[in-house]
């Protein structure tokens, strides 16, 4: 949908194309600006496709007189208008983290890992708030369906990658420690996180627990009991989840890498054969077991969530071992063993990441809370129902027990 509420100074894609095609003489001809950002999806930041006409002198032509007129698409992404999430943004510098993530730390990861981690940053400005990206369409990649979940080959794919962003990361942070400070206390459940999100996570475990009360599937009612005693508690206690031990293991973890942040490149029978990671404003320091724990409990497809963990890891574990030695990282990666302690020390994040987020994610696009309205008029009281959608109820009769028998409601 073309809007015309944003407008950015045309000299600065003026600016961006000269610079990309190294020529000065470029001219823009015309700006159209199309939202982007999805109901219920994207509520800290606003997408927007940019088309650009623009004229170039032609290589044929010594004079430069003769001028070709050429498109480009490009993405840009701002802090939301809307003033309520502009002030949560705002509060937990989620703006600056992802300029710093795409200028100072992929550049610097990508003199180590060749492979692309993210999308070119065109141009990013901590003064106007605006990051210009490459708009990865053009390339061929796009988004899997965020309600069917990810395949086999798709999740091993993902997990390479972030094996290398976290090794990546080791690498750059051995050479510029400094840089870390900038992601201590990043990712949405920081001591920064807004007082309505919080809310929002407890009702939402309360309403899915008194839901679960009534089913015949007695695993599922007998567990509800735990999840409502747990509602009282988990909004305190995830403000905790990213520390760590001075001794622990510890990466740039990507902080939201679920299905809508993942695109894809496949052949023409469907396969992936590249990836990137797009997003990095939850980005944060601290154990990997965060990035790990997410993927796992909202990516991959039904049938193999939760059977798959052991194969997953390994897949993991194995990327980074062999990328750390690669580039010469000082720091030893952890062993299975130490992997796992770490996740299930953190095991609350799966009932958040699994349980609370991802049913809310299983939503039909109608049936999508607004934002907007869920964290100002309704101050987080989400009215939600998660179960309406038949295969979200399908995914709780086979990740609630599972969870259980692993501890993770205890």
């Amino acid at each position: 949908m073309e809007v015309n509420h944003l407008t950015i100074d045309e000299r600065v894609f003026e600016k961006v194309l000269r610079r990309k095609l190294s020529n000065e003489t470029v001219r823009i001809l015309e700006i159209k600006y199309y939202y982007l950002s999805e109901k219920g999806m994207n509520f800290l930041s606003d997408l927007y496709e940019i088309h650009i006409r623009y004229t170039v002198p032609s290589n044929n032509d010594k004079t430069n007189e003769t001028k070709l007129e050429q498109a480009i698409n490009v993405v840009v992404k701002v802090e939301p208008l809307n003033e309520l999430l502009h002030s949560i943004v705002s509060q937990q510098d989620l703006f600056d983290t992802e300029l710093k993530v795409l200028r100072d730390v992929l550049p610097r990861i990508k003199k180590f890992v060749s492979p692309q981690l993210g999308p070119d940053l065109l141009y990013g400005s901590s003064d106007s708030r605006i990051l210009i990206m490459e708009n990865l369409l053009e390339r061929g990649f796009a988004m899997k369906d965020r309600q069917k979940g990810l395949p086999l080959q798709h999740c091993r794919l993902v997990l390479q990658q972030l094996a290398r962003l976290h090794a990546g990361s080791v690498a750059v942070f051995e050479e510029n420690p400094e840089i870390v400070d900038s992601f201590i206390d990043g990712g949405i459940l920081s001591s920064k996180c807004p007082k309505t999100f919080i809310r929002m996570m407890e009702v939402s475990l309360l309403r899915i627990a008194e839901q679960m009360k009534m089913w015949s599937d007695e695993k599922c009612a007998r567990t509800a009991s735990k999840l409502i005693k747990l509602s009282e508690t988990i909004g305190a206690e995830c403000v905790h989840i990213y520390d760590y031990d001075i001794d622990e293991f510890c990466v740039l973890n990507h902080g939201d890498c679920w299905i809508n942040n993942i695109m894809f490149k496949e052949n023409e029978k469907g396969q992936p054969v590249e990836l990137l990671l797009v997003d990095y404003q939850m980005s944060v320091y601290t154990s990997p077991a965060i990035d790990l724990l997410y993927f796992l409990n909202i990516c991959p497809e039904f049938d193999l969530k939760y059977t798959q963990d052991d194969y997953f890891l390994k897949i993991y574990l194995d990327t980074l071992e062999e990328t750390m030695k690669n580039i010469d990282c000082k720091r030893k990666p952890p062993t299975m063993k130490q992997l796992r302690e770490a996740m299930h020390k953190r095991r609350l994040y799966a009932v958040f990441s699994g349980v609370i987020l991802y049913l809310r994610m299983m939503a039909d696009k109608e049936d999508t809370e607004d934002f907007v309205l869920l964290f100002d008029k309704l101050s987080g009281e989400t009215k939600l129902d998660v179960f309406k959608n038949p295969d979200a109820v399908k995914l709780a009769h086979k990740m609630i027990p599972i969870m259980n028998e692993r501890g993770y409601f205890d």
